[in-house]
């Protein structure tokens, strides 16, 4: 995968453990212009790569910005962004993907962040402003202290379609979510971005409420339950239908390990079932598909699957490879 070279301009707090880091390109270039939406990935230390949302201005591509939360958890990425990304600092990013699209036909918008979910959404709702469409931004966090773009969010051009929710119990978070989408405004589409369990949350009531699927966008952070409990898990073969070669994946292993391993290179990112880099072309078997990324329709039909995280039905998978 082409990757640009870039320097970290700045890196500031902007919340309790979140930090923006403005990067441009190393020889001045301008970046590559991007839909609101879209993510970057960040090639850290020691081969980790991470997706990040652009939250900058998404007209802007003199320089791209992404805000980082620290993770208790932290897998090492947003702690090496924390820890060891400053200014000066020097790294290869991706072109920007969007795997979180606006809907062109919507009449009205309503964007719902939970935490760090803010970041795709803010650049949605710069948009939606600069364009005169109607929207409101809905923002769940812990406290005060939490909101990222705190003064852009109450005192900028589109404050007054902010509305915030903070230190809510589950329940709460329910109750305000029943408040603001009890009715679907005429043409209505809703988006919504943050931690798993909120997204759920948000999902379920917005199902009771008579959002259709279609008119529901969302992006996941994190890889789902079903994808981490490997509990069950069975062996199963895979061909690559290009060449001919079976291998057999173990119960502990992934198809993407077990590629590797017999110098199969396939390109991947976060290998999380979030990003589609690695979707594949199904030609025999049944997937097991255990990724945030294709659609309940893609799935169902059952001929791609995300190769980096998914496993097989099936004792034997053919692949387009």
């Amino acid at each position: 995968m082409k990757t640009i070279l870039v320097r970290v301009s700045s890196a500031l707090p902007i919340g309790q453990d979140i930090r923006l880091v403005t990067l441009a390109a190393v020889d001045g270039s301008p970046l590559p212009a991007y839909p609101p939406g879209s993510h970057i990935d960040l090639h850290l230390d020691s081969g980790l790569i991470r997706q990040y949302s652009l939250c900058g201005p998404h007209n802007d591509v003199s320089s791209y910005a992404v805000a980082v939360k620290l993770e208790p958890e932290s897998r090492g990425g947003s702690k090496w962004v924390h820890e060891k990304l400053d200014a000066g600092s020097e790294l290869h990013i991706s072109a920007p993907r969007n795997n979180f699209p606006m809907a062109a036909e919507a009449r009205h918008s309503i964007l719902v962040a939970g935490g760090i979910g803010i970041t795709p959404l803010i650049s949605m709702a710069r948009s939606l402003q600069a364009q005169g469409q109607p929207f409101e931004l809905l923002y769940f966090c812990r406290s005060t202290d939490h909101i990222a773009f705190r003064e852009e969010l109450e005192t900028g051009p589109f404050s007054p379609a902010c509305r915030f929710h903070l230190g809510l119990t589950r329940e709460e978070v329910a109750g305000a979510l029943r408040d603001a989408l009890v009715r679907r405004p005429e043409g209505g589409h809703l988006y919504l971005c943050g931690p798993r369990p909120f997204m759920d949350t948000v999902r379920e009531v917005a199902a009771q409420s008579g959002w259709p699927v279609d008119a529901v966008h969302l992006e996941y952070f994190s890889a789902s339950e079903q994808a981490l409990d490997t509990t069950g898990d069975t062996s199963f073969q895979v061909t690559l239908a290009q060449s001919g070669v079976t291998v057999d994946v173990g119960a502990g292993d992934t198809i993407i390990d077990v590629l590797r391993a017999n110098g199969i290179d396939v390109e991947t990112s976060c290998e999380q079932g979030i990003c589609g880099t690695c979707v594949t072309t199904v030609l025999e078997g049944i997937p097991e598909h255990r990724d945030c990324f294709l659609t309940s329709q893609e799935k169902a039909q059952g001929n791609c699957m995300a190769i980096c995280i998914s496993r097989s039905k099936s004792p034997r998978l053919v692949l387009d490879l």
